[in-house]
């Protein structure tokens, strides 16, 4: 009798062990942030942005690494072209590599590839979305994300709204155009940035995740839906019990939880995880960090969920 793999349910209130910094940036780089990751050839692949001691921004690629605990020894590949605050998967209907990506020459652009290991093997820039939003930063912090009919785009503003477009998957890869639907609006605190959005593995469910600033530093809010393109329902929304954040994450060496990505069951457009085995792949810093932004000693660590339900 064939045996069936068993869903589980997120937890209300999610509990998390963290490992250390896993990684230091390379001479010459502040920090390492923004993480996408997702699983090629059986090894973690992983993109992400990096700021020089300057500030000055850019993006790279890890060289593929078999265990988190190796991560610190993978290569850091500096992308020749930016691809800051990347969103990296595998477009299975095209059979091609995404890496989408905020400040090309669009609000946010994508490039294709057929070995994702290449960091400067993407091809040029090309036009993911060209609408505007008035904020400080304007429209940052882009997602994409499809089920069996649309690809969906969710990003920020820095301004307490996170926003879609949506095309017919058969579109991809391709602009969302430049009109866009206010999915939820809040303080800017509150819905701050680094939306992303995932499928749990063997539901028809959905959630989404969005960065907070908190009175003890940057911590993760969820929802959840049961479409792409309806409503979402509050799940851990506050700082004392948050998605993941001090409260909850287990870290010592950090208060923030910030900018990183799930680690996905998968590498294609479902960006589908299993809430039974979760993991966060994040970025954090020394409490006693400061200074200018562009600077602060971001480094990436990894939560496991302690208590899926």
């Amino acid at each position: 009798m064939a045996s069936v793999a068993m869903a589980c349910n997120l937890p209300g209130s999610p509990r998390w062990n963290s490992t250390a910094a896993l990684a230091q940036p390379k001479s010459g780089w502040a920090s390492l942030k923004d993480f996408s990751t997702t699983m090629y050839n059986g090894q973690y692949l992983v993109y992400a942005t990096r700021a020089d001691t300057s500030g000055n921004w850019g993006s790279l690629g890890f060289s593929p690494f078999s265990s988190w605990s190796s991560m610190g020894s993978a290569s850091q590949n500096s992308m020749s072209s930016g691809a800051v605050a990347p969103t990296l998967f595998y477009f299975a209907p095209k059979n091609v590599w995404i890496l989408a990506h905020q400040w090309g020459p669009t609000s946010f652009s994508y490039r294709t590839s057929s070995d994702p290991t290449n960091a400067n093997g993407w091809s040029s820039a090309q036009p993911l979305f060209t609408g505007t939003v008035s904020s400080g930063t304007g429209v940052i912090d882009q997602t994409v994300i499809g089920d069996g009919t649309n690809m969906y785009l969710f990003f920020a503003a820095d301004n307490g709204s996170i926003y879609r477009a949506s095309m017919p998957i058969g579109n991809f890869p391709g602009s969302f155009g430049s009109s866009y639907t206010t999915v939820m609006s809040d303080s800017t605190n509150n819905l701050f940035e680094a939306v992303q959005v995932y499928k749990l593995a063997g539901q028809t469910k959905y959630l989404m995740l969005v960065e907070a600033i908190g009175a003890n530093g940057r911590y993760f809010r969820s929802w959840t839906a049961t479409s792409l393109s309806g409503s979402w329902t509050a799940h851990a929304t506050s700082e004392s019990n948050p998605f993941a954040g001090k409260a909850n994450s287990g870290a010592t060496w950090t208060n923030d939880i910030s900018h990183g990505d799930l680690v996905r069951t998968n590498n294609d457009q479902t960006m589908t995880v299993d809430p039974c085995s979760l993991q966060f792949l994040y970025q954090g810093r020394s409490p006693s960090s400061g200074g200018n932004y562009n600077t602060l000693p971001y480094r990436p660590g990894v939560l496991t969920l302690t208590n899926p339900a």
